[in-house]
């Protein structure tokens, strides 16, 4: 969800087969951003032009020789989605390098993410702002890891081994997006099989290999926490029906110590049946499910795929 949508600080409007941003305050517009992203129009961006409507700055997209990816998605295969994807991964790389542009102001919703049918090449909707759309570098890419995988584990004609792999893989915090950008490419991270460093995200594939053998009968489903912004590689497999998370040693089943904002007994994880629960243990600084704050000792539900934040640090919930 576009945040600056819902603080009412931009609006959006439908124009045919474009759309604008309406920016709604004023000083909002940043003339800088808006230079520098006319000189790149139509090679990483869409192409965009600052006009007035009703007294207020517009930004209008000229979108209509594209295609937003949530429109595609229904009808794509496993290996045309893996070609977006790396395409996607290599638009989002460029903007980090561009040195005047971040990815704090690049709208990172599948519908705001457009394809090229015939090349299926990636464009982005970038917002010159003042206000950012999202707090931090750290915090678009967990957005997009986190929808890339909650889409394909959600769409059955996306799934193969391949896709199943960059879905571990994207989970992996240790990967950066230059890793995850070779291994959608099928460069030498992926050539690879998982050896090395992917060896942790490789086995999730690993178990679920294993579980199909033997006697054919269906696999417990295991939930794993994976860290996507801690200095370490923290990945906890959670191994009771009811497992508590902090930093107090004694106190909980997985301990999280490298982050003096998490508290020492922060939520528990509940597993009943086929669906897991977390929930707040009135922790200092809360506990959010895909940025939502959960009220304390209230369960929530969560999926595999999901994002849950401890504090300021942002998990992964893998269920396989």
């Amino acid at each position: 969800m576009n945040s600056l949508l819902e603080s009412k600080y931009i609006s959006e409007m439908n124009c045919g087969a474009n759309f604008a941003y309406i920016l709604n305050e004023n000083g909002s517009f940043s003339p800088t951003e808006y230079k520098v992203l006319q000189s790149q129009s139509g090679k990483l961006f869409i192409k965009c032009m600052k006009m007035l409507y009703n007294g207020k700055v517009q930004i209008f997209y000229v979108t209509k020789s594209y295609k937003p990816l949530s429109a595609m998605l229904p009808s794509l295969d496993a290996d045309s989605f893996l070609k977006i994807v790396g395409n996607l991964f290599a638009s989002v790389l460029e903007v980090q390098h561009n040195g005047f542009l971040s990815w704090q102001n690049v709208d990172g919703t599948f519908e705001h993410i457009y394809i090229d049918p015939n090349t299926l090449k990636v464009k982005l909707i970038y917002l010159p702002t003042v206000k950012k759309l999202h707090d931090d570098n750290s915090s678009f890419e967990n957005e997009l890891r986190s929808r890339l995988v909650r889409v394909i584990s959600g769409i059955s004609t996306l799934q193969s081994a391949k896709t199943m792999q960059i879905s571990a893989d994207l989970s992996n915090g240790m990967l950066s997006m230059e890793d995850l950008s070779a291994r959608a490419k099928g460069t030498s991270g992926a050539a690879s099989g998982g050896a090395g460093e992917s060896g942790s995200s490789g086995s999730f594939g690993g178990s679920n290999r294993s579980a199909g053998t033997g006697s054919g009968a269906a696999a417990k489903k295991e939930l794993y926490i994976v860290a996507m912004n801690a200095p370490t590689r923290v990945e906890i497999k959670v191994t009771k029906d009811e497992f508590v998370l902090g930093k107090k040693p004694g106190a909980c089943d997985g301990l999280l110590s490298f982050n003096n904002m998490i508290s020492r007994v922060h939520c528990r994880i509940s597993h009943r049946g086929a669906q897991y629960t977390i929930t707040d243990l009135q922790s200092a600084n809360g506990t959010y499910v895909n940025k939502l704050r959960l009220q304390p000792n209230q369960p929530f539900p969560i999926n595999n795929g999901d994002v849950i934040r401890l504090a300021n640090s942002d998990f992964q919930i893998v269920i396989k």
